[in-house]
Order: C-alpha cells, then structure tokens, then sequence
C-alpha cells in the first residue's frame, strides 16, 4: 500500500464519500431553501458533487494504474488526509437529523466548511498522486472547489 494511514485503495473511496454526502447534504439544502439565489446554488452544487462522484468513481476503478509516490515520502501527507478524515465532514458539523431544520445561513456556512475540507483533501492526494490523468482530474476538481467556495462564501455574506 501507498499510505501507511489511509491506504491508497480508500483515498478515492473516502472521496467519493465526500461527494456522496455533498449530494445529500445539497439536495435536503435545496429542498429546504427559502430564497431563489441560495436554491440555485444548491441544485447546482447537488450537479457538481454528482459529476465529482462520478470522476472519482472511475479513479477507484482505475486504482491499479494509478501511481502514488513511495509511502516513507509521504507518512507526513498521509497523516495529514487521516485527520481529514477523522474530523468528519458534513455530519460532524451538523448531525444528519437536523439537516431538514437547517436555515440558508447555516447550509452556506457548512458547505464553506466542507469545501474548505475537500480543497485540502484532494490537494493531499494531488500532492502524492504520479499519474498525469489523475492529477489532471484532480486539478480540475480542486480548481471547482475554489469556485464553489467563493460562490457560498459570496451568499453567506450577502443572506441575513
């Protein structure tokens, strides 16, 4: 394995759970928006989280050519996408439970956070990652990211 903490088989697994959950996350957002801007944002994040599964989906698949530098080079990287990992993602922030009470400031300010989260996992595993097409994918995917951050981070600021 390539990680000694979080091996290489569930870095795009751990992902893909990212955007599943982000899918979740912006659905129940969408559903529960009261204003036309901050709906929008979140139908249109539910598409982009469903297009981001889809591309690490085939990188899972795709593992075995997918080239990761030597794991004694990256115990560093590789506890630093663990903590990633163990401090959760959406449902740390806010239990699944609560999600149909969430008001549009709270959805935009945990899905800055989130996006936050992903910018910085997915940089990990670019940082790692030796394969041109996965680095490709996931430069595209980081650089979308940023996007969406500044789009919630934008409303936030605008919704009282």
């Amino acid at each position: 394995m390539v990680l000694k903490y979080l091996n290489a088989d569930e870095l795009f697994k751990v992902a893909m759970n990212i955007e599943k959950q982000g899918i979740e996350f912006y659905q129940n957002a969408f559903q529960t928006s009261a204003l036309t801007k901050t709906k929008d944002t979140f139908e249109f994040l539910t598409k982009e989280e469903k297009r981001h599964y889809e591309i690490f989906k085939k990188m899972d698949l795709e593992i075995q050519k997918i080239k990761f530098r030597p794991e004694d080079l990256d115990e560093e990287i590789s506890l630093y996408l663990q903590s990633l990992v163990d401090s959760g993602i959406f449902e740390n922030l806010l239990p699944r439970s609560r999600w149909q009470d969430i008001t549009d400031k709270e959805a935009l300010n945990i899905g800055i956070q989130v996006e936050k989260t992903s910018i910085l996992f997915y940089s990990g595993i670019l940082e790692i990652s030796q394969e041109q097409s996965a680095k490709s994918a996931l430069e595209k995917i980081i650089h979308e990211e940023k996007l969406h951050l500044v789009t919630l981070s934008t409303l936030w600021k605008e919704t009282e």
